[in-house]
């Protein structure tokens, strides 16, 4: 594969690399091209794991920034890559290059399409405020975070909802503002940013800011410190969606209060959009001033719950998926069992296992997941009972569990019971007495020639083995 010659571009700032378009092209080529090298040195399912997800953004002199999901996936790939990624650089670039990562979801995130990134140079060229952000640095929208990357369940449809509504038609509808609160890892800014693509996709035109409340007081105190509080109002005063994330840290700061108060009654009064995140509801802020509070409930208030199992595990496939690993049913049900309230520490275990199967390239069974996670995850099992394992052996077979303790002696009964007696006594350890009072009251005797049965068959037949070990999964699932 030829190198791509850029000698001709050393000589230009890091401005300039980050200003143009062409820029952007040369990171696109230059991964691309070390991508192909890196295909071809590791597996398949690692290649696709760690290195899928992965985008380039720009150059920067001998520096090429890449854009990855997490703090884990850079410590990972420095750990265990940067040697080749760094060979590779070289081999495509002829040129000592040295990599920088930047978080997917942190300000320091300035992925852009290059038609994107070249209008909103000739914006700020021309002393606009048609960016993503403000201030200085300025806070980019992050192109992942989409209505149609959102998994939506009983606990955020109406928000999402509400939220696109909102994207639909900013300023237009009676959800101004609208608030959204919740704990965290549930997918607020997702939602927030979710709005900002949708409007900026939909009315280009229109001037948009997403900014946490952290970074918002940050650049007031900044405009105090240069005496440029002037310029500071008007920038967002000026916008026709302004999105604020995580409002709570407004709390005892009573300029910064003061200055959003008045942004947002001329923005309101103005029929422009604001959109506003929370981890509670506005009226249990604590120290923020009761008039700011009162605004905030002039439109829609709305709250975003845990996601219920079933969307938990729509987000392990969704995202298992993405990252071309296959996850299966009881793996998924598994975590998702186990990790109930934060949708970040869903991905992190997810990202996890990914990274055992990457190292070991096995295959993430039930029992893999298990022994990976014991440490992330608190696995708390509930109290398995006889009961349990009858409904879930019945259930399997699409019987009545009280067959299991009737006197019937038809063949498909009388199998699914011994097998049902052959699990109590392997995952509970119960005694043959306790087992067979269970089982309509019969004989310790009867236990054993039960459990010596289905071992037995089990040698003998795969299928029944099969079915053995799947019911057994069944009941361990039911057991966390």
């Amino acid at each position: 594969m030829g190198a791509v010659n850029y000698q001709s571009h050393m000589n230009e700032s890091n401005t300039d690399y980050y200003l143009t378009e062409d820029n952007f092209n040369k990171a696109k080529v230059i991964w691309n091209q070390c991508c192909e090298l890196i295909k071809g040195q590791i597996p398949g399912p690692s290649f696709r794991t760690w290195f899928n997800p992965v985008e380039p953004v720009r150059v920067e002199g001998q520096k090429l920034i890449l854009a990855i999901p997490n703090q884990f996936f850079m410590e990972w790939l420095d750990s265990r890559y940067s040697q080749l990624i760094t060979a590779s650089l070289h081999e495509v670039t002829s040129q000592v290059f040295t990599v920088e990562y930047i978080i997917k979801d942190n300000e320091a995130y300035h992925y852009k399409s290059p038609a994107a990134e070249s209008a909103e140079i000739r914006s700020v060229a021309q002393g606009e405020t048609q960016v993503i952000g403000a201030g200085e640095k300025g806070s980019f929208l992050n192109h992942r975070y989409t209505f149609d990357s959102f998994i939506e369940g009983n606990g955020n449809k109406f928000a999402k909802a509400a939220a696109l509504a909102v994207a639909e038609k900013p300023g237009k509808t009676s959800f101004n503002p609208l608030v959204i609160y919740g704990g965290a890892g549930l997918g607020k800014t997702h939602l927030l940013q979710a709005i900002g693509n949708h409007v900026r996709k939909t009315y280009p035109d229109k001037k948009i800011s997403y900014i946490t409340s952290e970074n918002f007081t940050n650049e007031f105190v900044a405009a105090i410190r240069n005496d440029k509080v002037q310029e500071f109002s008007k920038l967002y005063r000026n916008f026709d969606l302004l999105m604020v994330d995580d409002i709570q840290f407004f709390a005892d700061k009573g300029k910064t209060q003061e200055e959003f108060f008045h942004t947002f009654n001329t923005l309101h009064q103005m029929g422009k959009q604001i959109v506003l995140t929370s981890d509670r509801p506005p009226k249990e802020l604590k120290q923020v001033e009761e008039r700011l509070i009162s605004r905030f409930q002039w439109g829609l208030v709305t709250d975003i719950q845990p996601p219920d199992l079933e969307t938990r595990i729509a987000i392990l496939q969704k995202r298992s998926e993405e990252d071309g690993v296959y996850l299966s049913a009881d793996v998924c049900e598994f975590v998702a069992m186990n990790i109930t309230s934060n949708i970040r520490e869903l991905e992190g275990s997810l990202i996890k296992l990914l990274a055992y199967a990457s190292i070991t390239n096995t295959e993430i069974t039930l029992d893999v997941a298990k022994s990976v996670l014991k440490d992330t995850i608190a696995i708390k099992k509930r109290n398995l009972s006889i009961d349990v394992i009858q409904k879930t052996v019945s259930e399997y077979y699409n019987l009545p569990d009280d067959l299991m303790r009737a006197k019937t002696r038809k063949k498909e009964v009388v199998e699914a019971r011994q097998i049902c007696m052959y699990l109590t006594k392997e995952i509970l350890g119960s005694s043959l007495k306790t087992i067979g009072l269970h089982f309509g009251g019969r004989d310790h005797s009867t236990v054993i020639y039960a459990c010596k049965l289905v071992e037995q068959m089990m040698a003998e037949n795969p299928k029944i083995k099969d079915d053995v070990e799947t019911i057994k999964r069944k009941i361990e699932l039911a057991g966390y």
